[in-house]
C-alpha cells in the first residue's frame, strides 16, 4: 500500500512517497520539498484588513501539482501538524482506569477551556507511568471545522486521508527506532529543528514525559540560533530532571548531521550531556536508494509512517482520536435471531403438520389404554401391598415374637418403668439392621433407662439409641417421660 506523508509550513511543503512492507519497515520512493504559492494573488498582504490566505487551498494546489508531476492517480495521505496548527493542553486527572480517561478528559477540558467544543476532535497520550496516583496526560485538539475542511479538500484531489498526526510525537517515534532496545532507553531529550521551529521531547523508555515547541526568532545569525537552542535545551533538562523516575537526564538525541551542528554539539557536551546525532534515512526499517539534500526535514514524515505501520498507543491521531468504549448494542443481533428463529419454527411446524396430527391421535389412544390399566392397578393394589409387606417381614430372618419375649426379660418391673406404646418396623435394603423397635412410656428415674440400655446392648443383638428423658407434666410416681429406639442387628 502506497502512502504520501506531508508536512508543510506557510512557504513550503515537504512530502515523502513510500510503501509499507509486510516484513516490517517501508520503502521510500520519493522525497522532496515543493514551494507553496499563494493563490490569493489579489490580496494586499501589507494591509491589516486583509484576511489570512487560505492555507488549505494553497496546500491542495501544491499537492495536486506534486501528484501530477509524480504521475500518481490516487493514494492514502498522512498529514503531520506542527505546534502552530493545534492546541496543546496539559491536564492532570484523578486516579482512574485507562478506559475512563477519554470521558474525564473531555469533561475537564470543556470546563476549563471556553474555546473547546464537545464536537472538536480531542486526542491525548499518557505522560509517564499510568499507574501513578494522578494521571498526567498531554491533550491536543483542533477545531472540527478544520478537520472537516482537510478531509473535504483532499478528497477533491482523490487523496484518502488516513492519519492526522503531531510532529513532535512523530519525531519521538522515529527516535525510538534509532535505539536498539527502546524499552531500556535512558532518560533523554529529543531535539528537532526545522526552519524556525524547535521541538523538544523528554522521554524515558518508551514513555513520553513532556513535549514543548519553541518558535525561533527570524533573521538570526547561525551562532545566535545555536545559543538559543542550547539555552532551551538546558532549560528543558533542568525542568525534566524532576519528572524522570531514575537517573538524571544525560542524553540528547539531535536530528541532523554532525557537520551541521558541530557548535551546538560542543556546547551541549560542555554542559555534561551525551549527544547522539541521528540521520533519519539511516534508521533500521527505512529502505531507500534516494537520499534528499536536507534529510533532517523528513524526520517527522518517517516517524508518521512508522506510526501508521505499528499504530502505537503513545501517539495522537486527530482523524481517529481515542474514545471511551461504546456499550455493546445487541438489539439488532437479537432481533435478527428472533426473526430467524420464528421463520424456522413456523416452517418446521407446517412441515411436520401431518406428523403432529398423527401423534395427537396416538396420544388419545394411549391415554384411553392408560386409564384402563390404571383402573386395573387400583383393584389389585391393596392385595399387592399386603403381599409385599408380608414378604418383607419374612425376608428379615427375625421372629419378632421371640424378640418381644427377649425384651420382656430385660425390661424393668412396673414400679420402675411403664411402656405405654411399642412399635416394630423393618428396615429394607439395610445391610446392618433388620428392623427397629420403638417404645414410649414413663419411668421413675433416668438411671433405670441407662441400665436398660446397658442390658439390651449386652445381649449383642441390639443397638440402643441413648434415651433422652423429659419431665412428665402429670408428675406422680413416674416423673419422667421417655422414648427409646432399639435397632435389631442382622446375624
Amino acid at each position: 500500500m502506497r502512502f504520501l506523508a506531508v508536512d508543510w509550513s506557510e512557504t513550503e511543503c515537504r512530502y515523502l512517497l513510500a510503501s509499507l512492507q509486510r516484513g516490517g519497515g517501508f520503502a521510500v520512493q520519493k522525497a522532496g520539498i515543493a514551494a507553496i504559492e499563494d493563490i490569493s494573488a489579489n490580496k494586499d498582504r501589507d494591509s491589516e484588513k486583509t484576511p489570512k490566505p487560505n492555507e488549505i487551498s494553497d496546500l491542495v494546489v501544491c499537492l495536486r501539482n506534486i501528484l501530477k508531476e509524480e504521475r500518481i492517480g490516487s493514494c492514502s495521505l498522512l498529514l503531520c501538524l506542527d505546534r502552530s496548527k493545534i492546541e496543546l493542553l496539559y491536564q492532570t486527572l484523578p486516579p482512574c482506569r485507562e478506559s475512563e480517561i477519554p470521558v474525564l478528559l473531555k469533561n475537564q477540558v470543556l470546563r476549563e477551556h471556553s474555546g473547546f467544543s464537545e464536537h472538536d476532535p480531542l486526542d491525548y497520550l499518557i505522560l509517564g507511568n499510568a499507574a501513578e496516583e494522578n494521571v498526567r496526560v498531554l491533550a491536543a485538539t483542533i477545531p472540527l471545522s478544520y478537520r472537516q475542511s482537510l478531509v473535504r479538500s483532499f478528497r477533491s484531489i482523490r487523496c484518502s486521508l488516513q492519519r492526522i498526526g503531531l510532529k513532535p510525537l512523530a519525531v519521538a517515534e522515529l527516535a525510538f527506532r534509532f535505539e536498539a532496545a527502546p524499552e531500556n532507553f535512558e532518560p533523554g531529550l529529543i531535539v528537532y529543528v526545522v526552519e524556525n521551529d524547535l521541538d523538544l521531547v523528554l522521554v524515558e523508555g518508551k514513555q513520553i514525559l513532556s513535549s514543548r515547541s519553541v518558535r525561533l526568532p527570524d533573521q538570526l545569525r547561525f551562532a545566535e540560533i545555536v545559543d538559543k537552542i542550547a539555552a532551551e535545551v538546558e532549560r528543558t533538562v533542568m525542568v525534566g530532571d524532576d519528572r524522570v523516575t531514575g537517573q538524571p537526564i544525560k542524553k540528547v538525541l539531535l536530528f541532523g548531521g554532525e557537520e551541521d551542528w558541530t557548535p551546538l554539539i560542543q556546547i551541549l557536551t560542555e554542559q555534561g550531556l551525551e549527544v547522539s546525532v541521528i540521520n533519519p534515512f539511516q534508521i533500521s526499517g527505512v529502505h531507500t536508494t534516494v537520499i534528499p539534500d536536507q534529510p533532517v526535514c523528513f524526520a517527522p514524515l518517517l516517524g508518521l509512517l512508522f506510526e501508521q505501520q505499528t499504530l502505537p498507543k503513545n501517539s495522537i491521531d486527530f482523524l481517529h482520536p481515542k474514545e471511551a468504549p461504546k456499550p455493546a448494542n445487541y438489539f439488532r443481533s437479537v432481533f435478527l435471531a428472533v426473526v430467524l428463529l420464528g421463520i424456522c419454527c413456523l416452517g418446521l411446524y407446517y412441515w411436520n403438520w401431518e406428523v403432529v396430527r398423527g401423534m395427537e391421535e396416538e396420544l388419545v389412544r394411549v391415554k384411553e389404554e392408560h386409564q384402563k390399566i390404571t383402573a386395573q392397578l387400583q383393584q389389585i393394589q391393596p392385595g399387592f401391598n399386603v403381599l409385599r409387606q408380608a414378604r418383607n417381614w419374612d425376608t428379615q430372618g427375625v421372629v419378632w415374637l421371640d424378640e418381644l419375649r427377649e425384651l420382656s426379660l430385660v425390661l424393668p418391673n412396673e414400679q420402675d418403668l411403664v411402656v405405654s406404646q411399642m412399635s416394630f418396623s423393618i428396615l429394607e435394603n439395610n445391610a446392618r439392621f433388620s428392623g427397629i423397635i420403638q417404645m414410649n412410656g414413663i419411668v421413675r428415674d433416668p438411671s433405670v433407662l441407662m441400665k436398660l440400655q446397658t442390658d439390651l446392648q449386652g445381649r449383642g443383638i441390639y443397638l440402643v439409641q441413648f434415651p433422652a428423658p423429659s419431665v412428665n407434666p402429670a408428675g406422680g410416681g413416674y416423673p419422667w417421660l421417655f422414648r427409646i429406639s432399639i435397632y435389631r442387628l442382622r446375624r
